[in-house]
């Protein structure tokens, strides 16, 4: 099941046969990277989902036809658009590349349906890819349940249990002891937060720290270094984003810094928080109204942000041999 995702697979990875059409704009995304920079050389692993445009005989497409009676109309051949599955990338920080894309699933067998978001993804010790995947569809038709997505070969699922109706789960990080841990919301991504234990094996969550978030900032995003010291970010109702370190022994978050670009307070949360083998944090996303997404080094003191380079991708985590 281990998928690991070193530098040299990555490159030799291929489109699936199936999805090649689809995706190949993927490959041709631009990315940019500050040239005054010393960038570190780091492996990081980028998600996102796409559709695919394909053609079924089969599907009667729906026709206006309350007005015509033309027999000499063309054949129309039905076209379905439907998110076809996860998109990996690979970005290699110091060397100002994008190794490729990997297409996981097939217009059969979606790993994501149109009514569900990737809430978490982070690699476990082992190299392995995971990914949390949550419905949020609001028609009557009962959603599909919450679920835990190993990227190996073959591709794995848990149903999570332990969820309330109204709960998600997100931020997924594989810690350096070989667990899995995630945060445990609303739905709608509001308190109260709960830091949780994800069983490998069966799926179950259970709370495993005491430490009270606020109840009027979102939280999301979670990352360890080498240190063993945990990390996340709150979000406040402007846009505000504050750094905080997690420690089992205070019963609160303890601030760190705002964060913040060229001076400017940073107005949207993040996308994903992670800490290289180096000990230096990494936060990734976009201002409001901006694009695309970007990596950052960050400052755990200062809050500073430093843009690396650009990304186009949804989250990210980095690649562990």
């Amino acid at each position: 099941m281990n998928y690991k995702l070193s530098r040299r697979r990555f490159g030799q990875l291929a489109l699936a046969g199936t999805v090649a059409s689809g995706l190949s704009y993927l490959g041709n995304k631009a990315f940019a990277q500050t040239p005054s920079l010393n960038i570190p050389n780091l492996n990081i692993v980028g998600i996102g989902s796409s559709s695919i445009i394909t053609t079924d005989q089969t599907v009667v497409p729906e026709v206006n036809i309350t007005e015509s009676d033309d027999s000499t109309a063309p054949n129309i051949v039905p076209t379905v658009i439907k998110p076809l599955g996860l998109v990996l990338q690979s970005l290699i920080t110091g060397n100002s590349q994008v190794l490729g894309d990997q297409v996981l699933g097939d217009k059969s067998t979606p790993l994501l349906e149109p009514n569900e978001i990737l809430s978490g993804f982070t690699s476990l010790t082992d190299g392995t890819l995971v990914v949390a995947i949550t419905p949020v569809t609001t028609s009557r038709r009962q959603a599909t349940p919450t679920r835990i997505t190993f990227l190996g070969t073959p591709v794995k699922t848990l149903i999570v249990s332990g969820l309330k109706r109204n709960q998600q789960l997100g931020s997924l990080l594989g810690t350096i002891d070989g667990r899995l841990i995630g945060l445990v919301g609303k739905k709608n991504g509001t308190p109260p937060i709960v830091l949780v234990d994800i069983d490998l094996q069966t799926g179950e969550i259970s709370p495993i720290s005491k430490v009270k978030f606020p109840n009027d900032e979102r939280v999301s995003n979670l990352a360890e270094c080498p240190d063993g010291k945990l990390y996340t970010s709150l979000l406040g109702l402007n846009g505000d984003t504050t750094l905080v370190q997690l420690d089992s022994n205070q019963k609160k978050p303890i601030g760190l810094a705002q964060l913040k670009v060229d001076d400017k307070a940073w107005n949207n949360g993040l996308q994903s928080l992670v800490c290289s083998a180096t000990g230096q944090l990494l936060a990734f996303g976009a201002m409001r109204y901006e694009t695309p997404n970007a990596v950052y080094s960050v400052d755990k003191n200062s809050g500073n942000m430093t843009r690396l380079q650009d990304f186009d991708t949804t989250q990210i985590t980095l690649a562990r041999s």
